[in-house]
């Protein structure tokens, strides 16, 4: 039996709240996440995480993504690492799903967030996820996991595809 879901969603602000389940988000723009570190020295600032980004030793890496809106079709999972996001300039959209036993994402479970520059999410292990997108234009975005470890195949949303939007400084979304 499927559960009814909307054509589509809007993707929300990533806040450390709302983003709990799948991971942790950092705000490294402000100075007040005590998950940073802050120190400030003569016309600068500087913000660190005060414990490792990901356990393991990480790669880096750079994605190019489209721009929202997407249809949310395909989602992969990381069983045995982390996944950190951060902006390289513009904001983008990541699409989650809760990590599970099932053998594809649910789609009435996907939710969606903005991670904004300054942001860094990390992604729980065995959390769905698609492909960032850009929240205004095709956007890049650096990524850290450990690689190699797993063969990560993509796989198609359970129900079909799901619409991912962002809503505009006007309230429109797009």
């Amino acid at each position: 039996m499927s559960i009814p879901v909307p054509d589509h969603i809007v993707a929300q602000p990533a806040t450390a709240e709302n983003f709990a389940r799948f991971g942790t988000v950092y705000d490294l723009l402000g100075d007040s996440d005590p998950q940073v570190i802050w120190t400030k020295g003569d016309g600068w600032t500087d913000g660190f995480t005060a414990t490792p980004l990901i356990s393991g030793s990480g790669h880096l890496g750079m994605t190019r993504g489209g721009a929202a809106p997407w249809d949310c079709a395909q989602m992969e999972r990381h069983h045995k690492t982390e996944e950190a996001l951060f902006c390289a300039g513009e904001p983008v959209v990541l699409a989650v799903a809760p990590a599970s036993d099932a053998t594809a994402p649910r789609r009435h479970e996907i939710e969606a967030f903005v991670i904004s520059p300054g942001q860094v999410v990390v992604m729980k292990r065995g959390v769905w996820h698609d492909a960032c997108r850009g929240a205004a234009n095709p956007t890049p975005y650096f990524w850290m996991a450990m690689c190699g470890l797993e063969v990560s195949p993509w796989v198609s949303v359970e129900d079909g595809p799901l619409t991912v939007r962002v809503e505009a400084t006007d309230g429109q979304s797009t």
